[in-house]
């Protein structure tokens, strides 16, 4: 065989497995995610499922040590790696000193979950938009652009010099199909999905994809906080006639952020139960 040869064979796809070629290594094998507000909810689920196949999680929290620490040890007891940093999403130097020490502890970062909104539940407010004060949206808009702005400027330097990684960030239905009293979340989490189309436009030539997932109403802690009734009606305006779990959108998100979607880039995964088709 000439060496021509050898070179086009060896760059050919392949198309046949050896019977002892073993099981393939956990779908995030060797990669390290970062996920922002993981102590509950949507974070937690999803930190548990990257960790499950394979990925060294960085669960990150703000105030909540004691349940970080729960899904860090949760993660652990099923064989996983992970650790609790805290840190402020909305404040540059947090921002800056989380992103140095998940390196520090479990390496440069391949993965960046945008879960963190730099809001608690009760920072904003269910009213209609002619009871909202301008103090009211300001707010929630520029906390939860904040949280996206400052984790993605600390952490995309380093994947574009790399030449990989993957940014998913946690919008809302909300962008596409309103709902009365969320005005303030509505506004917000349209210039998550535009920020992460852009941002999509200005990385992807170097290797780095950036998507967003966006939910419905999501039964988690927060959703308490949402009237029963108003509960209900979302699960009735989906087409599955129910609300989602944090389960469901985790596994949305590690599909973003997974080579699986390796062609996607500056996608909105629609989340939602059907609620936006119906």
């Amino acid at each position: 065989m000439n060496a021509a040869h050898a070179e086009s064979q060896t760059n050919e796809p392949a198309t046949d497995v050896a019977d002892d070629a073993g099981p393939e290594p956990p779908e995030f094998d060797g990669k390290v995610a970062l996920v922002t507000g993981a102590s509950r909810g949507i974070g937690a689920a999803t930190a548990r499922l990257l960790a499950a196949r394979g990925a060294q999680v960085v669960v990150n929290y703000r105030k909540g040590a004691e349940a970080a620490q729960e899904v860090v040890d949760s993660i652990r007891r099923r064989g996983g790696q992970a650790v609790a940093l805290q840190g402020d999403v909305t404040d540059p130097e947090q921002v800056s000193a989380l992103v140095a020490g998940a390196t520090a502890e479990l390496g440069p970062i391949d993965v960046l979950v945008l879960n963190a909104a730099g809001l608690g539940a009760h920072d904003f407010r269910i009213a209609p938009a002619t009871e909202l004060t301008w103090d009211d949206l300001e707010l929630v808009v520029t906390q939860q652009l904040k949280a996206l702005f400052l984790t993605t400027r600390a952490v995309l330097p380093d994947m574009v010099a790399r030449g990989g990684g993957s940014v998913v960030a946690v919008g809302a239905a909300l962008a596409r199909r309103p709902s009365p009293g969320f005005l303030s979340l509505a506004i917000a989490k349209a210039g998550v999905e535009a920020a992460v189309r852009t941002l999509a436009m200005e990385v992807s030539p170097h290797g780095v994809r950036a998507n967003a997932v966006e939910p419905n109403l999501i039964l988690t802690e927060l959703s308490q906080y949402i009237p029963e009734a108003q509960r209900q009606a979302a699960a009735e305006r989906a087409a599955l006639r129910r609300n989602g779990t944090p389960e469901d959108v985790a596994e949305v998100i590690a599909f973003a952020a997974s080579q699986r979607a390796s062609y996607v880039t500056g996608g909105c995964l629609v989340t939602d139960g059907g609620t936006t088709m119906v």
